[in-house]
């Protein structure tokens, strides 16, 4: 018998005395977490009085982890049935099911080596803390973001020997507390929490409908014994931890109230976050039906709804025609994700009292001036605009950007040419605004009124500089 085997004999018969097991293994991996069970001795399980007649100092008291005499690594307690902690290190004692819980976090190659843990006064146990770096698969961390109402999945990658063991997922909202593991999730409809166990090398964990409750740490796990084989039922049992997700959840990208008018239309605007600008959009009504948007970077109709996914700004817009009441409700303006969805909140409110005209009439002259006069609410007192619908009432909107900007800048060559200095620094002044376009529109500017503006057409009211701009019209 070599002197390796003869160590190793020594190991295991002093490990197992007279049926107890007086030392285990338990095995992390850097980056991850290990939990496990110190179980009480047989003497003290077979003497332990119940709990109403146990004395205020018994042996329940003074539970430990340490890796030395002073116990400067590790944890100590005398707390009962609540979690102690002390940095990375947590103890549960439960003094009714004959055992306490150790939880050590962020695991490290320097935790790697031999511990003891016990009651100070009557018994103790030997263990030895693995801490691996060979495995790819684990100790992994990353932070995934939801919103309120979405479902979310989370994938646990473990490595391909695991595939018959026990999967868990714990939560870790100041104390670790077990969600469910493989053998209870099932796929109901129902349940807010489902794990799914049917690859070789991961499992997945999806959360429906959250809620701002679910923020938080969570813990993906695999339940094993010192040696990778699946544990038997006398086995003592741990879990190293393989993967930890920081869960932020917001709320929905943003909710608005948006207010129209009986047979008006109105424009809505939905942003959303930049990583999800390329993926497919929708409209959707309290709870009916969504309303996909199949393309994108054109309108696309849906009855009196239009809407054009304009991916360069990141943006859906929806035009709503020919209001009615009972287009009164809460909108949903979303994109679909991997998992499920995100959404922006339209509550949208369609007033009854309409005190302005849905259209007028005009007349004007070939040369001359013409006034038109738009009406609206008192509370309205946002930007105005004003709109040229295109000939063909085309649905499609005319890009005019381009076309204003190369306008702008011939009409102010010209104008150079024309007028003083003075005035020239008056017209850079004005500011241009070309607000998304409508569909019905061919083309839509707004012009905030300032003082330079007002200057300029006291200047051009002379009838002289009305022939001047006349004749430069004329031979541009």
């Amino acid at each position: 018998m070599t002197a390796a085997t003869t160590i190793t004999t020594i190991f295991i018969t002093l490990c197992l005395i007279s049926g107890q097991v007086l030392c285990f293994k338990v095995i992390g991996c850097t980056g991850g977490s290990v939990m496990f069970k110190c179980m009480y001795k047989s003497d003290e399980q077979h003497n332990a009085k119940p709990p109403n007649q146990r004395e205020p100092n018994d042996q329940h008291k003074g539970k430990y982890f340490c890796g030395n005499r002073d116990c400067t690594t590790g944890i100590s307690t005398e707390t009962q049935r609540r979690w102690d902690y002390n940095e990375r290190f947590a103890l549960y004692d439960d003094e009714n099911s004959r055992f306490f819980t150790v939880f050590i976090r962020h695991l490290s190659r320097e935790d790697d080596g031999k511990y003891t843990c016990g009651n100070k006064q009557k018994w103790s146990h030997d263990v030895e803390l693995v801490v691996n770096n060979t495995s790819s698969s684990c100790g992994t961390s990353v932070i995934q973001t939801a919103y309120i109402g979405q479902t979310i999945t989370f994938s646990c990658e473990y490595d391909h020997k695991f595939k018959k063991h026990t999967k868990v997922f714990y939560r870790v909202k100041g104390d670790p507390v077990l969600v469910l593991n493989s053998s209870q999730s099932s796929q109901s409809s129902e349940e807010k929490f489902i794990l799914t166990d049917r690859q070789k090398d991961h499992f997945t964990v999806t959360i429906r409908d959250i809620s701002a409750a679910e923020r938080g740490v969570y813990l993906c796990g695999v339940e094993r014994d010192g040696s990778d084989k699946p544990p038997s039922e006398t086995s003592i049992t741990h879990i190293t931890f393989i993967k930890e997700i920081e869960l932020n959840v917001s709320s929905q990208i943003t909710s608005v109230q948006v207010e129209a008018y009986i047979s008006k239309a109105v424009f809505i605007t939905c942003k959303f976050p930049q990583e999800f600008i390329e993926n497919k959009k929708f409209i959707q009504k309290d709870s009916s039906q969504k309303i996909p948007v199949d393309e994108q970077n054109q309108w696309v109709p849906h009855d009196k709804v239009l809407m054009y996914d304009d991916t360069s700004e990141g943006v859906l817009k929806v035009f709503i025609r020919d209001l009615t009441a009972a287009d009164e409700g809460t909108y949903r303006c979303g994109v679909n994700t991997a998992d499920d969805h995100l959404f922006t909140e339209i509550t949208l409110i369609v007033n009854r009292v309409d005190h302005f005209h849905a259209s007028s009439e005009s007349a004007a002259v070939i040369g001359e001036r013409v006034k038109l006069s738009c009406s609206y609410p008192e509370k309205h007192e946002t930007i105005k605009h004003i709109c040229k619908e295109n000939k063909k009432k085309k649905r499609t909107p005319k890009n005019t950007s381009s076309h204003q900007t190369e306008e702008r800048r011939e009409i102010m060559k010209l104008l150079k040419r024309r007028f003083k200095s003075q005035i020239l620094n008056q017209l850079t002044s004005i500011r241009q605004y070309s607000p998304p376009h409508p569909p019905l529109m061919g083309s839509c500017m707004l012009l905030s009124v300032s003082r330079s503006m007002k200057s300029l057409a006291a200047i051009l009211q002379s009838d002289s500089e009305k022939r001047r701009l006349t004749g430069i019209h004329d031979k541009a």
